[in-house]
């Protein structure tokens, strides 16, 4: 009886316990074929740090950074990773409602990846050679203003346009003599050439008179208005992933392969060592992962205006905003 009675008295109070607190459901759209570089993602996902913020991430493969900046201004992606250049080749040419919020690469990795054995050494030995591009992507946006700074004859360079996911054979095979290509992910390259007894190289457009801040973290304008604290939630529990990435990085590139199994993993951890070597930078160790220095994306838009054919000068507020990084600021372990 009595025991009776304690149940009918615990039943009104169990129905009326509040429910569990909803996960936000957000997509993140990468900029390119999944590597070892978007790692720091998938062990934010493993580790809990997205649970922990209240949020659900789905994590998509991108198709260059063209595409994901479309992806976010249509609303199809929450969250993407895309390069600073085409952001504000975006905002130049058709007034994409899109900012940066965070950098993810303190440095530019734009670049093109050729054999050795191709007899390329210099820009303008691409010319008579083919090209294998993206139909977007950060480095097709940036070439023009690459072969331009370096007076190469466009005109005389056979291009093919292909899926990044076919840049690896076609260079193999010799039908492609280079393909565009950010150069950290030269790993998977080189490892791939050293089977075939070829020598795998980059060619970093930065070095060629193209210096600039590399991928950032982007949102709809209206995402900045309508939800800041998911934006500021987000940008932590991802960041706080990058930098346990890259403090340890076999539990990262595991954390990546789990539903990713094709992905490589000797080429995923050179892609991740590649990354550390971007994000080890003066102001990265200041003021932590994600900052954005005025002066330096103040510089990169300087580039990229000079570089392409854009129909104005954006202004920096259209560019990025401000407020979005964790406090205190995340660091890794070098």
């Amino acid at each position: 009886m009595m025991l009776r009675t304690l149940a009918l008295m615990i039943a009104p109070l169990l129905l009326a316990a509040p429910p569990a607190a909803a996960q936000d459901q957000v997509n993140l759209t990468v900029d390119w074929v999944l590597n070892g570089t978007h790692a720091g993602y998938f062990l934010a996902q493993e580790r809990g740090y997205y649970k922990d913020a209240g949020i659900d991430v789905t994590i998509s493969r991108g198709f260059g950074s063209g595409d994901t900046i479309k992806r976010v201004a249509t609303g199809s992606a929450k969250f993407g990773v895309a390069d600073m250049g085409a952001l504000i080749a975006a905002l130049a040419n058709n007034d994409m409602p899109v900012r940066a919020v965070a950098m993810i690469y303190d440095r530019a990795s734009l670049g093109i990846i050729y054999l050795k054995e191709s007899g390329i050494k210099e820009p303008k030995d691409l010319m008579g050679r083919t090209l294998a591009r993206s139909a977007s992507g950060a480095s097709v946006n940036m070439l023009p203003g690459f072969l331009k700074a370096n007076n190469v004859d466009r005109a005389k360079i056979r291009e093919i346009v292909v899926d990044g996911a076919t840049y690896l054979p076609l260079l193999m095979s010799r039908q492609a003599d280079a393909v565009t290509e950010q150069a950290i992910n030269i790993g998977k390259f080189a490892r791939e050439a050293q089977k075939h007894g070829k020598e795998a190289m980059a060619m970093r457009f930065s070095d060629y008179g193209l210096e600039s801040y590399g991928n950032a973290l982007m949102v709809r304008t209206d995402t900045l208005k309508d939800s800041p604290d998911l934006i500021k939630r987000f940008t932590a529990a991802s960041l706080r992933g990058i930098a346990a990435a890259l403090e340890s990085p076999d539990e990262a590139i595991k954390a990546l392969r789990k539903n990713n199994p094709e992905i490589g993993v000797d080429g995923a951890m050179d892609e991740l060592v590649a990354l550390k070597e971007i994000q080890s930078t003066d102001d990265i160790k200041a003021h932590g992962l994600g900052y954005i220095n005025r002066a330096r994306m103040e510089a990169t838009r300087g580039t990229v205006t000079d570089a392409l054919p854009l129909k104005k000068v954006v202004p920096l507020e259209e560019i990025y905003a401000e407020g979005f990084i964790p406090s205190p600021p995340v660091h890794f372990k070098r």
